[in-house]
C-alpha cells in the first residue's frame, strides 16, 4: 500500500504528466460545452440545391431539405453552385428537373433529380437517399391512386377526394407506414440498424477525441518508469528482498488512479453510466499497454517515440473507422481500440 500511495504522489508532483492533466481537463470541458444543437447544426453537411420547377411539389421538397439536419442547404444557379462546388464549399449539387411535379404526380419518379458531386465523393450516396426518402410519400400516395381509377366502376372517389382519405388516415395507426432507412454490407450481408445521422458522426468524432486524451494521459503518466531505470532507482528496488509482482501491482494502480478524474469526466460527457464504465475501461486497458511499453524499453527518449506512434496511430484508425462505417473500409479497422471504444459510447 505504501508503494501505491508513493507512486501516486511521484505523479501528483510530475510537471509534465501535471500540464497535460490541466489541457486535457479543458479541452474535455470544451467537448462538454460543444455538445449541444449548435453542433448539430455545424456538423451538417453542405450541399447546394438548384431549383427548375416551379410546381407545390418542387417547393415541399426544397422546404423539407433545408430542414433536414443532415444538410446545409444553399439554394442558387447551377453555375453559382457549380462555382462553389469547385470551391469546396458544398458537398453535392441537387438538381430539382424542370417537370418535377407533374411526374411526382403522375407517379414516375425517374429523372426528377439530379445529384452532381465530385469523383471522390461518397457521402451524397447517403444524402441522395435521404432526400429520395422525403419524395417517396408523394410518389406512393399518386401511384396509388392510379391504381385505385384503374378500378373503373368501382373507383368513386375523385382524385382530390381519395387524397384526402389518404391524409385522413395516414397517421392511424392501423393504416400508419414509415421508411426505415438501413445501411447493408453487401459483402457481410450484415445489416446497420442504426440510423446514420449528422448528430451521430459529430458524437463519434467527440469520442475519438477523447480517446486520445486518455491514451495521451496514460502514456505521459508511465514516462515515470523509463525515467526511473535511467536513474537507477528501479534497479535498486529490484534488489530489495520480497515479492516483486504486488509492488508492480501497486505502482500500476498509482498510474490507474492518478488518471481516473480525466476516465470520470470523459463518461460524463455522455451522461450515462455506461460512457462512464466504457471510458474507464478503456482508460484501464491502455494504462496496462503503456505501463507494459515503458518497463519492457526502459529509455525514456526510445519510449516517447514509440507512445507518439500508438497514440496518434490509434488516434488515427479510430477517427478513419468512423467514415469507413458509412462509406466502407478496411474491416480491421473497427477491431482497434479506439474505434470500440467510439462505437460503445455512440
Amino acid at each position: 500500500m505504501n508503494r501505491f500511495v508513493l507512486r501516486l504522489k511521484i505523479c501528483l508532483r510530475a510537471r509534465t504528466a501535471g500540464i497535460c492533466y490541466i489541457i486535457s481537463a479543458i479541452v474535455m470541458m470544451a467537448l462538454l460545452l460543444s455538445l449541444d444543437s449548435a453542433g448539430e447544426e455545424r456538423s451538417a453537411i453542405p450541399v447546394g440545391l438548384v431549383i427548375n420547377d416551379e410546381s407545390p411539389e418542387a417547393e415541399a421538397l426544397a422546404a423539407s431539405m433545408q430542414d433536414t439536419p443532415s444538410m446545409y442547404v444553399s439554394i442558387g444557379t447551377l453555375d453559382e453552385m457549380n462555382e462553389q462546388l469547385l470551391d469546396g464549399l458544398i458537398n453535392c449539387i441537387f438538381v430539382i428537373e424542370e417537370g418535377f411535379g407533374e411526374k411526382i404526380r403522375m407517379g414516375y419518379p425517374d429523372e426528377i433529380v439530379t445529384v452532381i458531386s465530385g469523383e471522390d465523393d461518397k457521402i451524397s450516396v447517403i444524402l441522395s437517399d435521404i432526400t429520395g426518402g422525403k419524395m417517396l410519400y408523394d410518389i406512393c400516395v399518386n401511384k396509388g391512386y392510379r391504381a385505385y381509377s384503374s378500378l373503373g366502376e368501382k373507383s368513386t372517389m375523385t382524385k382530390q377526394q381519395y387524397f384526402d382519405y389518404i391524409d385522413s388516415i395516414k397517421d392511424d395507426p392501423i393504416y400508419k407506414f414509415s421508411f426505415d432507412i438501413k445501411y447493408e454490407d453487401v459483402a457481410s450481408k450484415k445489416i446497420e440498424e442504426k440510423e446514420v445521422t449528422n448528430g451521430m458522426i459529430y458524437k463519434q468524432m467527440i469520442a475519438g477525441m477523447m480517446a486520445m486524451l486518455l491514451c495521451l494521459m496514460a502514456f505521459v503518466s508511465c514516462n515515470c518508469f523509463c525515467l526511473e531505470y535511467e536513474n537507477g532507482v528501479a534497479y535498486r528496488l529490484k534488489e530489495l528482498p520480497g515479492n516483486k509482482l504486488p509492488s508492480e501491482v501497486m505502482d500500476f494502480l498509482g498510474i490507474f488512479v492518478y488518471t481516473l478524474p480525466l476516465g470520470l469526466v470523459s463518461g460524463f460527457l455522455f451522461s450515462d453510466i455506461k460512457g462512464i464504465l466504457y471510458s474507464l475501461v478503456y482508460l484501464f486497458i491502455m494504462c496496462v499497454v503503456c505501463t507494459l511499453v515503458s518497463k519492457g524499453i526502459k529509455k525514456t527518449e526510445s519510449y516517447q517515440i514509440a507512445g507518439a506512434v500508438l497514440v496518434i496511430g490509434l488516434g488515427v484508425l479510430g477517427f478513419v473507422s468512423v467514415f469507413s462505417g458509412i462509406i466502407g473500409g478496411p474491416e480491421f479497422l473497427k477491431y482497434t481500440p479506439n474505434a470500440i471504444y467510439i462505437d460503445l459510447l455512440v
